[in-house]
């Protein structure tokens, strides 16, 4: 499916594709890819809502009226144009919302969905959608009598709309604050609700809000929720947990835990049991905690991750480790977007990318480099766009690797002033 926003900060247009299994946003600073990122998040943070509404469609009343709980996608055809036009005006119109922003700054924003031609290729591969297997998790194999039209209505949709989009996980270059003062944050919430409850009669509650709450975004508010209910989310145990444990031998050289009080926690391979709270660690970890913890507790098969510069305080060699992390967790069926400015991540990516040919050359460098081959990348995985002149321009990818311009012109650049300063000493 691909995301199209008109007037978007400084985006005029811009385009992506959402099928892509790993998304890389790259280019100068101020051009855009955090508004395009975080307006992707609140796209799929939409799934919170499964109001039949946005699937108002005769092929759902087919549906509904089955005497089987299925329904023929192939010979109903669905309007999926009007299906993915009513869900990108409602996307549009959370824009404000998403930002933590006033309405003004994105009245003139547009959002538009298109994919109906794949959509309609998954009707052609599976013409019926039986959902007996789904429904049966939800009454027991043998309450058929409790499958009334309602629920399977409401099993359809939610089946149909998690397809769409699936969960959406946002980590936010803010996530280092996170991390850190997300006890404080809570703390002065709780100071926010106390003074409302103790307001006198002829105060307006509506002023306090205004001078005391402060304004967080969607996605800050999201890693906010999280932070604060570690010691909950930490009781469920992953199946991802060994992409945790890479990224902890790899990177970080030490385990990332929950301490007592709920709050994340650092103990140094060399440390024996002497945990750290995370705010006295290294900002490598800092940076990186909250990614551990979700592959350890959190993570489900299919997720959309969307990673604000993951190379952030990493050293280059961690950067080129990261980047094998995630490849990886995108071969395992994860969906990564990712912005960088980051050369060493690109060209890592773009290793990655140039050993998926097949000759046996290429195999055998993978083993005397000590590439792990699980996080080989095809290229149809890959999209990738560089951010510029208020549009994001599609890189080609190929199994030749990807070149990104601003990037090489930079680094070339660099070179030429290091050659013209070394001949102004030693010429």
């Amino acid at each position: 499916m691909r995301f199209h926003v008109e007037n978007l900060g400084p985006l005029r247009e811009a385009e992506i594709d959402l099928g892509k299994d790993l998304i890389v946003l790259t280019g100068p600073n101020n051009t855009g890819k955090t508004y395009l990122a975080w307006s992707v998040y609140g796209l799929h943070r939409l799934r919170r809502d499964k109001r039949t509404a946005f699937l108002e469609d005769p092929a759902l009343e087919a549906f509904v009226n089955s005497d089987r709980g299925e329904i023929d996608l192939a010979a109903t055809r669905p309007d999926w144009d009007a299906i993915l036009s009513r869900i990108a005006r409602t996307c549009a119109s959370t824009l404000p919302r998403v930002f933590a922003s006033a309405p003004e700054p994105f009245e003139q924003a547009k959002v538009s969905l298109f994919g109906q031609e794949e959509l309609g290729g998954r009707s052609a591969e599976r013409a019926t959608l039986d959902l007996r297997e789904t429904l049966a998790r939800f009454v027991g194999p043998d309450d058929d009598e409790l499958v009334t039209q309602a629920a399977r209505q409401v099993v359809f949709v939610s089946s149909l709309w998690e397809w769409l989009f699936p969960r959406c996980i946002l980590f936010p270059a803010e996530r280092i604050a996170v991390n850190m003062f997300a006890k404080e944050l809570a703390l002065n919430r709780t100071e926010l609700v106390s003074e409302l409850l103790e307001i006198d009669a002829g105060t307006n509650p509506a002023d306090v809000l205004q001078r005391r709450a402060g304004r967080y975004a969607w996605p800050i508010r999201d890693s906010l929720q999280v932070a604060n209910d570690l010691a909950n989310i930490a009781k469920d145990k992953s199946s991802f947990a060994d992409l945790a444990d890479d990224l902890e031998r790899a990177v970080l050289g030490g385990k990332v835990t929950v301490s007592d009080l709920g709050e994340l926690s650092f103990a140094h391979d060399g440390a024996g049991d002497r945990p750290l709270p995370v705010h006295l660690t290294a900002s490598v970890v800092k940076s990186l905690a909250s990614l551990v913890f979700y592959f350890r507790h959190m993570a489900k098969p299919g997720d959309f991750l969307i990673i604000d510069e993951p190379e952030l305080n990493l050293h280059p060699d961690n950067q080129r480790k990261i980047a094998r992390v995630l490849a990886k967790a995108v071969n395992r069926g994860f969906k990564i977007m990712m912005s960088t400015h980051s050369d060493y991540v690109l060209r890592e990516l773009n290793h990655l990318v140039m050993l998926s040919d097949p000759k046996e050359s290429v195999a055998q460098v993978i083993d005397e480099l000590g590439y792990d081959r699980a996080s080989i990348l095809p290229p149809e995985k890959l999209g990738v766009y560089l951010f510029k002149e208020q549009t994001a321009q599609l890189v080609p990818v190929s199994v030749d690797g990807f070149q990104v311009e601003t990037i090489e012109h930079e680094i070339a650049a660099l070179n030429a002033d290091a050659q013209a300063i070394y001949a102004a000493r030693f010429g």
